[in-house]
């Protein structure tokens, strides 16, 4: 008889717990019709933000020789397949749709679509002009939901004299045991390199398109 090691027991048994843990995401149940997944979509209530919950975050900076007042409307409203083209590990964005009767405000919505199929909803919650603003992520249809309740998207804006000190951090609101280790190795490798793609495609394209503004 083979005998299973305790380490494969363990991984075996992780991830049958992940997976009974992984809700079917809302709007994607069986027999549910396109147009009845996009009114779930625009009706299902946003996550409320924890401010003292436990979160795995990672946090990138940039320069960008283009002014905060003009970088921040741009990088609300830009297409996100344009800056997020993903990597070997993670697709990239292939299209947004807007859920709600515009985009670019607080209480916006739009569904994210990935170069795989597998979508997830974003809705803005903060837009200070010119210093930052602010999203959350959630109803994830990938692996992601195996661990994660929601994730929170923040730009900050800094003037500089050659334009703007951008920083960007995701914070990941994880399901606890047993999947902390696992969402802490994702955040820091995966999604680390995801985040570096598209900061650096945010600076190329931004300085691009906004010519006119860089100092």
């Amino acid at each position: 008889m083979m005998r299973i090691s305790s380490p494969v027991v363990l991984a075996l048994a992780v991830g049958a717990l992940m997976s009974a843990c992984a809700a079917t995401p809302i709007g994607y149940e069986s027999g549910t019709t396109a147009a009845e997944r996009d009114s779930l979509h625009r009706s299902v209530a946003a996550p409320v933000v924890e401010a003292n919950a436990p979160f795995i975050s990672h946090t990138l900076e940039a320069e960008i020789a283009v002014p905060p007042g003009v970088l921040l409307p741009w990088l609300v409203n830009v297409p996100l397949e344009r800056v997020l083209p993903g990597t070997e590990e993670l697709p990239g964005v292939e299209r947004a749709d807007v859920l709600s009767a515009s985009w670019g405000t607080p209480g916006t919505r739009r569904r994210v679509v990935l170069r795989d199929g597998n979508t997830a909803l974003e809705e803005l919650l903060v837009v200070e002009e010119g210093r930052r603003f602010q999203y959350v992520v959630w109803n994830f249809t990938n692996d992601a939901r195996r661990a994660v309740q929601y994730a929170v998207g923040e730009f900050r804006f800094t003037p500089t004299p050659s334009g703007t000190h951008l920083s960007w951090t995701y914070r990941f609101r994880g399901l606890g045991w047993p999947t902390t280790g696992f969402l802490e190795s994702f955040v820091e490798e995966d999604y680390a390199g995801f985040m570096r793609a598209g900061m650096e495609r945010i600076r190329t394209e931004a300085v691009k398109e906004l010519p006119g503004h860089t100092l």
